[in-house]
């Protein structure tokens, strides 16, 4: 059995923060120092130093750190290979991106009731950057993302292709419009995702391969969520680029219109990302069939 001390040590070393720490673990504050205390007092190390406000790991307490991961990582494999060979109970935790949740997760959600009942999962929403670092420490048996997989280190799988499209009301004056430009749309206010977003991150890329950049546009707010962007262009607050899939039904709705941008044309996949030892598990085999 993995020492408890050891689980507290790996959300310390992510959070920086004792408090927090203490929240996710559901211990006290005390404990969590007796817990690190006592890991350092075993290895006679020090896992952390305080410089100012800041909590530091020490490159002994890295090195703890990583084993940790590892031997935790191999202890939920076995426990995993067990419950399958005894038929068991089982739950999941899986990554996916808010984009990519829209596409996958209603499909996902039938892969499950018709072939895996007896397993229960957990879908979380977060940017690409937080579900390959969960991926690394085996937090996520697998994750679906928008936009190619950034790294090689998983094995990855085409679901299927998304477009991007520049959305407005109905009301707005481009909406009248059988066709507009890029000019068109760098004098109107816009309302985007934020920064770490993959839809802003391959508009971005986009732009700078057609030798345009971000900065000609006059982006008056950028917001993670893609329903509170759908509100603010409805209200004719600005214009936005947005999955077509998340907002089909608002377009054929006529309370939303899809712009006709000339010589626009931008298309992404949706990957299921899986680490390399999963590749033959039925779960993540049932999910590429879909």
């Amino acid at each position: 059995m993995i020492n408890d001390k050891l689980y507290t040590l790996i959300v310390l070393a992510r959070e920086k923060n004792y408090t927090k720490t203490a929240e996710l673990r559901n211990i006290t504050q005390p404990a969590v120092t007796q817990h690190i205390q006592s890991l350092e007092n075993h290895f006679g190390i020090k896992i952390f130093i305080k410089k100012g406000k800041e909590l530091v790991i020490t490159p002994e307490g890295e090195t703890l750190i990583n084993e940790a991961r590892k031997l935790i990582s191999i202890d939920k494999r076995i426990k995993e290979k067990l419950a399958r060979e005894l038929d068991a109970f089982k739950s999941i935790d899986i990554g996916i991106t808010l984009t990519a949740s829209n596409h996958i997760i209603p499909k996902m959600v039938q892969v499950f009731k018709d072939k895996f009942p007896n397993i229960t999962y957990s879908v979380h929403t977060t940017n690409v950057k937080n579900i390959y670092e969960k991926l690394r420490f085996d937090e996520f048996e697998f994750a679906v993302i928008d936009g190619t997989p950034p790294t090689q280190e998983f094995e990855s799988a085409l679901l299927e292709k998304d477009e991007l499209i520049f959305i407005a009301s109905p009301n707005h004056p481009l909406a009248q419009k059988k066709e507009i430009t890029l000019v068109d749309l760098k004098k109107e206010k816009m309302i985007l995702r934020d920064k770490n977003a993959n839809t802003r991150i391959v508009f971005e890329n986009y732009l700078l391969n057609h030798f345009e950049n971000i900065d000609e546009f006059d982006i008056i707010l950028e917001i993670e969520s893609t329903s509170l962007i759908k509100q603010l262009v409805i209200k004719g607050h600005g214009i936005s680029i947005m999955s077509r899939v998340i907002c089909e039904h608002l377009i054929e709705q006529g309370v939303l219109t899809a712009l006709n941008v000339k010589n626009f044309r931008l298309e992404r996949g949706i990957y299921l990302i899986y680490p390399k030892q999963r590749e033959n598990d039925t779960i993540i085999q049932s999910i590429i069939k879909l």
